[in-house]
């Protein structure tokens, strides 16, 4: 797929959100899973989606994309982008809903528990992945579909997260490996 304007469509970037937040939630369910044996629905949302994955993925498309041939580029800015993510997503959420729903406190070069180094390490390998490689790749799929079938899959899909988002404001997804309140030490960078 060559740089065009249509690539960063609000389909496209809509489409690349939804597959971002879900594909984050299959990761982070199956890294709980193996870590702990148990089934953890993640996040703050009650449905199969992690919207942090998926904004920060749709930022770093955005951002990226025309220079995605500058892997190391792409490499550094995906972690700044990534932890910025992180970052204010965690403290938002802390701020909002007085719950952690991750808590790097304890590990190697933290921000107030809300990122750390690994994290961040994270965010530019996946991040440079999918710029690169993936969003080309599930873009030039999603291409072939009919028009009509994309936007009736994504209005479907656009519905069930509001509705999601409405509930989940209401009554936020809680619960032992789900969500912390536990109060940020005092002495948190922000």
């Amino acid at each position: 797929m060559r740089h065009h304007p249509s690539a960063f469509s609000p389909e496209n970037c809509l489409f690349l959100f939804f597959a971002a937040s879900i594909a984050g939630y299959l990761w982070e369910v199956l890294l709980f899973f193996l870590i702990e044996g148990r089934f953890y629905n993640r996040g703050f949302f009650h449905g199969p989606w992690l919207p942090v994955y998926g904004t920060g993925a749709v930022l770093i498309f955005l951002a990226l994309y025309p220079q995605r041939r500058n892997l190391l580029r792409c490499f550094f800015l995906s972690a700044v982008i990534g932890a910025a993510v992180e970052l204010f997503t965690g403290k938002l959420l802390h701020e909002l809903f007085c719950r952690r729903y991750w808590n790097y406190t304890g590990e190697f070069m933290h921000i107030g528990g809300y990122v750390c180094l690994y994290s961040v390490l994270g965010f530019a390998l996946a991040g440079s992945f999918f710029v690169c490689a993936a969003a080309p790749f599930l873009l030039s799929r999603w291409g072939r579909l009919p028009q009509k079938l994309r936007r009736t899959a994504l209005t479907l899909l656009l519905l069930l997260f509001l509705a999601d988002a409405a509930f989940s404001v209401i009554s936020p997804n809680t619960g032992r490996g789900i969500a912390d309140q536990t109060a940020v030490s005092s002495n948190r960078l922000f």
